[in-house]
């Protein structure tokens, strides 16, 4: 429909608005208008169109001015609740970094534009696998709460390709059971009782971080899981123990094995922490321990989860069960873990074949 609508500024003292109400893709009520059509024309044009797009597209994007920043401080506000404490602090630590003062001050319309979407990662190609995958994660996110806000129709970033610096990307580690055990013996009591904790569990270092004695079920042999510890910043006393979990299914129930039991009773009775892994009711940091697991053992405390799965994974345990253990959200997550795994022995499978073959008695070229 249009209408005159009084307008000092216009010569003739009015100009016209199209207004109409229509139903959008999921059948809601929505109202659009738009005026300063200088002529009844020029608004039947713009009615016209709108009525087309509507028509192919099943709803109106009234467009807006706003950055990629503002629209990820929205989605933030708005979805943030159902991420961890820890894993916003990454996006946020990311975001920062790498978005907030580059392409974080485009317009938000442009982010529908598949050629500027590659632009974005093509400048990217030096970074890390583990910074394209947070950027990408962020773009794919806010993307997608913009579509939901109608700021844009559409987002092509499932026909973007990702490069990245290959040589930075890290395998991940199977620490042995060897190793494991060198390092329960020489490390201190708070340190070996984490990395015990999580070669038998798989648990993530803030959830084992957060344990209390009251967790541990030893009647029923169960662990549970309802709290982390969110170690952000250089300051232990910032640290602080929340309820909320990387994910709705982090918040479980697990076996504690029986090899695990002996350990945690016979450590109990002489280390009295409100936290397990504490020492004289304190934290320590974190990073500096991941280093000295890595600079000594060649492991970090998140290779551990990866050794508890290739360890379920070797022993035959099925993808579902794996899944509800690792408390994965997406059985996705466990799929790809066992196809790293079943790729990596696949590889061995052959290697161990022509092991049995003398590779130094074949000679170094042909023979004429």
């Amino acid at each position: 429909m249009i209408r005159k609508r009084s307008a000092k500024k216009a010569k003739n003292g009015y100009t016209y608005q199209v207004y109409f109400y229509y139903r959008d893709m999921f059948d809601k009520r929505k109202y659009y208008s738009k005026s300063g059509f200088l002529t009844k024309k020029e608004a039947q044009i713009h009615e016209t169109e709108m009525k087309a797009r509507l028509k192919e597209k099943g709803t109106l994007n009234q467009g807006t001015n706003k950055t990629f920043n503002d629209v990820f401080e929205e989605f933030m506000e708005s979805e943030g609740k159902n991420l961890s404490l820890n894993t916003i602090r990454r996006k946020k630590v990311t975001f920062d970094k790498y978005i907030k003062n580059s392409f974080g001050n485009s317009k938000i319309n442009l982010f529908s534009n598949y050629a500027f979407l590659q632009s974005i990662f093509n400048s990217l190609e030096e970074m890390t696998f583990s910074t394209v995958k947070t950027v990408r994660y962020i773009v794919k996110n806010v993307t997608s709460f913009a579509i939901k806000m109608e700021y844009i129709d559409s987002s092509p970033m499932n026909l973007v390709t990702f490069k990245w610096a290959e040589k930075e990307e890290k395998e991940k580690k199977i620490v042995p059971f060897e190793t494991f055990i060198q390092a329960y013996n020489e490390l201190d009591d708070s340190y070996a009782i984490t990395i015990a904790i999580g070669y038998y569990t798989g648990m993530r270092i803030a959830e084992i971080l957060a344990l209390k004695e009251s967790d541990i079920d030893f009647e029923n042999n169960e662990i549970n899981i309802h709290n982390q510890l969110i170690y952000s910043g250089r300051n232990i006393k910032e640290y602080k123990v929340v309820s909320k979990l990387k994910t709705k299914k982090s918040k479980d129930t697990i076996p504690l094995n029986n090899q695990l039991k002996e350990i945690l009773l016979e450590y109990l009775k002489t280390h009295h922490n409100e936290y397990i892994c504490q020492k004289n009711n304190q934290f320590y940091y974190v990073s500096y321990f991941n280093r000295i697991l890595k600079n000594k053992y060649g492991f970090t405390c998140h290779d551990l989860r990866h050794t508890f799965a290739s360890t379920l994974y070797e022993n035959n345990v099925d993808i579902k069960t794996t899944q509800e253990l690792l408390r994965h959200s997406n059985i996705k997550t466990t799929l790809d873990i066992y196809t790293h795994l079943k790729e990596n022995k696949k590889l061995d499978t052959v290697n161990d074949v022509f092991k049995t073959k003398d590779v130094k008695s074949m000679p170094k070229s042909k023979i004429n």
